[in-house]
Parts: C-alpha cells; sequence; structure tokens
C-alpha cells in the first residue's frame, strides 16, 4: 500500500494548478485586450483592410440593353459589387433598392459605378434585365446590369464562378423538386455588397468582416462595421487624392 501524499506536497500542487490557470487567464485576457485595441483603433480611424484584387475578367458580358461591357472600361472607378436575379422571390430587388440609394448619393460622381451582375445568365438574357430594371427604375450609365453574351450553362457557371473567386459571393441552385414547386425561387446567394476601389482592391469593413450587409440597421452596435456609403465616401476620398 502506497503512502497517502506529504500535506505539503499536496498544497504546493495545488498551487501550482492555480498559478497554471491563472496564467492562462491573463494571457487570454492580453490577447482580447489587444484584439479590442486593434478593433477600436481600426474603427476610429475607418479602415477598409485589402483582401485581394480584381485580377480577372469573367469575359463577355452584356448589359440590360445589349451593349458588351468589359470590366477594363471601370479602371479609376470605385465599384460597389452585388449579384442578383430577375425572378429572385426575395432580396434581390430589396438589394436593388439600397444600391439605388448610393446612386441618389453618388450617382453624380464620375468616379461612383455600380454592378449587379446577373447569377442566372440562363435565364436572365438583356431583354429580360431590361424589362425588370424598367418597371423598377433602376437605370443610369454608373449602374450596369450585366449578363453573360451567351445564355448557356457553361456561361453561367464561368460567371458564378469567377463572383466566387474574386468576391467570396457564392451561389447554389436549389433541388429540382424545390425549382418544380416553385419556379421563381432557383438561387440560394449572398445578399450583400461587396467594394473595390480606384486602384482595383477589393476592400473590406474590418479583417474579419468581407462583406457589407444592407439589410443590418445595428450599424452603431459597436461590434458591426460602418454602414457601406460611409466606406464608399472614403475611397471616393482616396481616389481624388490618387494623382
Amino acid at each position: 500500500m502506497s503512502a497517502p501524499p506529504h500535506p505539503e506536497a499536496a498544497r504546493l500542487s495545488k498551487q501550482t494548478v492555480v498559478l497554471i490557470c491563472m496564467t492562462i487567464m491573463s494571457l487570454g485576457f492580453v490577447v482580447w485586450w489587444n484584439y479590442y485595441i486593434k478593433f477600436s483603433q481600426d474603427k476610429m480611424e475607418g479602415r477598409l483592410p485589402i483582401r485581394s484584387r480584381v485580377e480577372t475578367d469573367p469575359g463577355a458580358l452584356v448589359d440590360q440593353n445589349g451593349t458588351v461591357r468589359n470590366l477594363d472600361a471601370l479602371r479609376g472607378k470605385v465599384i460597389v459589387w452585388a449579384y442578383v436575379y430577375t425572378t429572385c422571390p426575395s432580396g434581390c430587388a430589396g438589394l436593388a433598392d439600397e444600391m439605388k440609394k448610393l446612386q441618389d448619393e453618388f450617382g453624380k460622381d464620375p468616379r461612383f459605378q455600380m454592378v449587379s451582375v446577373s447569377l442566372y445568365p440562363e435565364h436572365d438574357r438583356p431583354e429580360m434585365l431590361k424589362g425588370w430594371t424598367t418597371i423598377k427604375n433602376f437605370t443610369g450609365e454608373n449602374w450596369w446590369f450585366v449578363t453573360s453574351k451567351e445564355g448557356t450553362e457553361a456561361d453561367g457557371e464561368r460567371v458564378r464562378g469567377w463572383m466566387k473567386k474574386t468576391f467570396g459571393m457564392w451561389a447554389i441552385k436549389k433541388s429540382p423538386e424545390h425549382i418544380a414547386n416553385n419556379p421563381a425561387d432557383v438561387w440560394d446567394h449572398k445578399v450583400v455588397f461587396s467594394l473595390s476601389d480606384a486602384k482595383g482592391n477589393i476592400r473590406t469593413p474590418t479583417d474579419s468582416l468581407t462583406f457589407w450587409d444592407p439589410f443590418f440597421k445595428a450599424f452603431d452596435s459597436g461590434w458591426y462595421p460602418r454602414p457601406i456609403a460611409e466606406d464608399i465616401k472614403k475611397l471616393l476620398e482616396e481616389a481624388s487624392a490618387t494623382p
């Protein structure tokens, strides 16, 4: 039979455990405090981290008027990017309404541009986009509604692949059974904005959040980034300061 642990040894063992726990808690607090300071500084400075660049082109695109559009024509512009499809039963129209507000605020600035990319080019041919934008009164040379030049599934996959790779905006087609019962409700997708600056850099509200949510109204909650309009102003100021 082994002897019971010496009281002094047991006491030292408990002290060691307490010391280790206090050390872990202290390190955790230091990590949290550094993160909080960085977050506070970023928020005060209105910092817009650079995520990546708009390096590639999705190929030939046409707008709602059938005009061929090339992204090279948008160099030097601050651009708001978003997904849209005309049969979307919820989200897309509201997102476009929010873009209309941005157009009303910034549309007279020649450095400002918006691009609504159809995630369903197989359906959203130019005439469909034209009818939809006319009914909704979404107009203006600074606002492109674009789809693939050809309405093939391969073209649709190419555009969707480019949006995911470039901006991280995913789109998932719903099941055939769901579509059969709800023909207009074809896609799950991110209902968000992405933002690129005049140099083609994709900017983000914070290091951890890569999109702007136009429907999240609690922008004053502290942990959530600023409304996108404030960051558009910052990027337009950057563009004006760039030779």
